[in-house]
């Protein structure tokens, strides 16, 4: 998007550049035509004025190469971004499949049979896939938040992010992972008690249910 936006600017300043040009080349060519001393007097005048509006376009162009510099860096950026975090997640996808490598991972809780590990090393990818879409800006805060509501109803979701705790002690405040952990803790906070609450207002129609099947 920036990359298209600056492309039009930049092709909107080659064209003005172009236009002032002629204009000039044509303006010269009458004069010589005419050849009056009055009229180099006056198209002197609007020489100076060229000039002026050529150093207008040239700091143009200027602006124009250290915009272009700045956003040809910046998507370098996200690129070598966008290739480390599929390698990350290349080594997340072998340790699932080997449970040789998966022992090389730090265990997320004492006690995980193998079946969970997988689990929550599957989990781990889901997270990992979409805190990379929001850096990359694949995805606005409330397509990856929306999404994240929906998985997050599955309790080994749930299991995974609570177990996983300890490892996102170590976030440095304020830093971009350290934010979107924080805001998925509020959304696994705000699920769970959902979850709690659901069970709260099942359990006494189901007492209720086991009384009338008792005294029948």
């Amino acid at each position: 998007m920036a990359l298209t936006r600056y492309s039009y600017w930049l092709a909107g300043t080659f064209v003005i550049s172009f236009l002032t040009l002629v204009a000039g080349v044509g303006a010269a060519a009458a004069l010589g035509r005419q050849g009056a001393a009055e009229d180099w007097r006056r198209w002197g005048d609007v020489g100076q004025t060229f000039g002026v509006l050529s150093a207008i376009i040239s700091s143009l162009a200027l602006i124009a190469v250290v915009l272009g510099a700045r956003i040809q860096h910046r998507e370098m950026q996200r690129s070598s971004a966008a290739g480390m975090s599929m390698v990350h997640l290349e080594i997340l996808k072998m340790s699932i499949a080997d449970p040789q490598l998966a022992a090389v991972w730090p265990e997320f809780r004492h006690g995980l049979s193998e079946t969970e590990n997988r689990q929550y090393l599957y989990a781990n990818i889901i997270y990992q896939f979409q805190l990379t879409s929001l850096r990359l800006e694949n995805a606005t805060d409330e397509e990856v938040l929306s999404c994240m509501r929906y998985i997050f109803r599955s309790q080994a979701m749930r299991d995974y992010w609570a177990a996983a705790a300890e490892g996102r002690s170590s976030l440095v405040p304020g830093s971009f992972e350290h934010r979107f952990a924080s805001k998925i803790d509020e959304l696994c906070r705000d699920i769970n008690a959902a979850v709690a609450a659901n069970s709260r207002s099942a359990r006494p129609q189901s007492d209720h249910l086991h009384s009338v099947e008792a005294s029948a």
